[in-house]
């Protein structure tokens, strides 16, 4: 089986986590900066749900939050189509609509071969003669289009800076300012975060890569110690999918119920259930080219079996290999200044949660000290550099909802009575971080200042999957190879990318969450329906109508919200790029994780039991709304997130470009 895990390996950044380091020199002259009268502070919490925020704040768990709207406003802020992360901080940053950034999804598919590709950035490979000497450095290209609003404001002579915000890898350059990137930053391997599981309960036949994203590795003691290797990027000098490695060591006092890791001349002894400081890995891949990261272990535990976690490991925000920040040292100033932090875009391990590899209280032990350590970053250059413009962005909420969903949703397969008493408040405990960094804020700030907080959508339970392709397939807009006078149940699989596909026959197929694509002749490599004919709108008619009317065989209820045409809610020069159609599910439903990449298992409703048990991606806008709250009125109760770049750009007296699609909205 072609797993998950592979595919991000084989197809995100394989060659991007091993690079030269690069360094940017600008040679666009800075403009004058400009004097203003009152600053502007814009907070994004990925995922917070207006429902729950409500809810929490009516029952004085967020005293922040509800003192900062008794003076200013609180109302629902209008999301993109579809509610996912990249498309909506996208559209946050450009104020345009995915037709026109060109973000429709975290990936998208190759119309020659029909396999999915990352969406969001992709790598141009560096070169070397005689494998060895570098002679081009390798490149990054951010996918997104379109002008940020605060790249806008530091050409015109606004001081700003810009904190973790997803899709800036690589970064503008802020002239005046400074940004570090979040979201879509991989980790040294090239992935969107690969842990590490060591132990010595894992036969020979569990090693290797895991589904969702990590690498398990069996250990064998001898003397109470275990030697090991930490399998890192991949090797742009040698031909093929060659990783290097580096050794590790464990050696274990069970009396004391300790471990103590030696790793490049390092060394620490951890507690059982404890964490270790940050690692540095240093891996050579020829004298002239060395890939640097950070990392931390977790004891597991050191009997009756050794098992040892490891985070992803990070860029060095000291020696990225690509720039994370701009100016390029701005990340290696952060850290001289506060300390080792991640640098990886998905940036909780909710893959190691997922696969049950580690435990809802290590989970939240690394949120609270991510969120802090990103708080910290907000609040230093608060204090000791404040610009006049300030956006800075937390993705915690939007993690916890993902993986806690299932313990506030009795109703959901995955809740658990004895798990929901100790870690039913996660969720929660993650927003009353998020009112206390808005509190903070708020002290930091003078009177003057406007301070905006966003988040990019909602959220719901998601209890069930929906295998899109395997429908597709028994309503006959699918083809399987040999299916004539065969039970198509013979034909199902779980592998991904379109096993048995026949696309000779094949009129449309689903990929990514909740993406339908029509066979187009002349688009696809084997299409067979001419998008100008009118059997191209005859098939959009009748898949809407049966996905629309489909319901769920254990309840009768209706799956899916609506299901829109591509050309109705996207508009621009990248419209090429999206979907025929975008599928909108109700609350409790999403696509399956085997429909994202193009799997045809069998099933049509399957029950969601993974701890991912929170979802937003493939919802309705209408009912996935995010946040919106300020210590000012506005002048609009219909705000939408695509409004916030042009508002922030009068707000300076910056003028709008006539591209964007958000209107502008006043602040009392």
């Amino acid at each position: 089986m072609i797993t998950l895990q592979r595919f991000r390996i084989a197809v995100l950044f394989a060659t991007l986590a091993l690079g030269l380091a690069v360094s940017t020199v600008s040679c666009q002259k800075k403009p004058a900066l400009r004097q203003v009268k009152q600053k502007l502070i814009i907070l994004g919490f990925d995922g917070a749900d207006p429902n729950l925020l409500e809810q929490w704040m009516n029952a004085g768990h967020l005293p922040n939050t509800r003192k900062l709207i008794s003076r200013g406003a609180f109302q629902q802020l209008g999301t993109t189509s579809p509610p996912e992360s990249p498309v909506a901080w996208a559209t946050f940053a450009t104020g345009m609509n995915p037709g026109k950034h060109g973000i429709f999804d975290f990936i998208k598919r190759n119309p020659e071969n029909y396999l999915p590709e990352i969406a969001l950035a992709s790598p141009i490979p560096p070169r070397f003669l005689f494998g060895l000497i570098p002679i081009r450095a390798p490149r990054v290209v951010n996918n997104r289009q379109g002008i940020p609003f605060y790249k806008i404001l530091a050409d015109s002579g606004i001081k700003t800076t810009v904190l973790r915000m997803p899709l800036e890898f690589p970064p503008v350059e802020l002239p005046n300012g400074k940004i570090l990137g979040g979201l879509n930053i991989p980790d040294l391997r090239g992935t969107w975060g690969t842990f590490f599981y060591f132990s010595t309960d894992l036969t020979r036949w569990e090693t290797g890569s895991s589904e969702y994203g990590g690498k398990l590795v069996r250990l064998e003691t001898k003397d109470n110690a275990a030697d090991t290797q930490v399998e890192g990027p991949i090797n742009p000098t040698k031909a093929g999918i060659s990783r290097i490695s580096i050794p590790l060591r464990f050696e274990v006092d069970r009396e004391k119920s300790q471990l103590k890791i030696s790793l490049q001349g390092q060394e620490e002894t951890v507690p059982e259930g404890r964490w270790s400081h940050w690692f540095h890995f240093t891996f050579k891949a020829h004298p002239f080219l060395k890939l640097h990261g950070v990392g931390r272990f977790h004891v597991l535990q050191t009997f009756p079996e050794l098992s040892v976690y490891l985070s992803p490991i990070n860029f060095d925000p000291a020696q990225p290999p690509y720039p994370i920040s701009s100016p390029a040292n701005y990340a290696a100033q952060l850290q001289a200044a506060l300390g080792p932090f991640k640098t990886l875009g998905w940036a909780h391990d909710t893959w190691a949660l997922n696969e049950e590899r580690i435990d809802e209280k290590i989970f939240m032990e690394d949120v609270f000290e991510t969120m802090g350590k990103n708080a910290q970053l907000l609040y230093h250059e608060l204090k000791s550099d404040p610009a006049d413009c300030t956006v800075a962005v937390f993705t915690a909420t939007d993690s916890v909802s993902h993986m806690f969903y299932r313990l506030i949703d009795p109703e959901h397969p995955r809740y658990d009575a004895r798990l929901a008493e100790q870690f039913g408040d996660s969720i929660l405990r993650t927003y009353q971080k998020m009112d206390e960094i808005i509190g903070t804020v708020v002290q930091l700030m003078d009177a003057s200042t406007r301070l905006i907080v966003v988040s990019d959508h909602g959220f719901h339970s998601w209890r069930k999957g929906f295998n899109t392709n395997t429908w597709l397939a028994e309503k006959g807009f699918m083809k399987l190879k040999g299916s004539d006078g065969k039970n198509l149940e013979e034909l199902y699989s779980e592998e991904s990318f379109f096993p048995n596909v026949d696309w000779d026959h094949t009129q449309a197929y689903s990929l990514g969450l909740g993406q339908i694509y029509v066979n187009l002749k002349g688009r696809e490599k084997h299409g067979v329906i001419y998008q100008t004919s009118p059997e191209y709108d005859a098939l959009l008619d009748r898949i809407i109508a049966g996905l629309e009317s489909y319901v769920d065989p254990d309840n009768g209820e209706r799956i899916i919200e609506k299901v829109y045409r591509g050309k109705d809610i996207f508009h621009g020069d990248q419209v090429r790029d999206s979907a025929d159609l975008q599928i909108a599910f109700r609350p409790n439903y999403r696509t399956s994780w085997q429909t994202t990449l193009g799997a045809v298992p069998a099933g049509i409703v399957v029950a969601n039991m993974k701890k991912w048990s929170g979802d937003h991606c493939a919802s309705d806008p209408s009912d996935t709304k995010g946040i919106l709250l300020s210590n000012r009125k506005f002048t609009s109760k219909d705000i939408s997130i695509a409004d916030i770049a042009p508002t922030s750009l009068r707000y300076f007296d910056v003028a709008v470009p006539p591209q964007m699609d958000g209107k502008v909205v006043e602040l009392r």
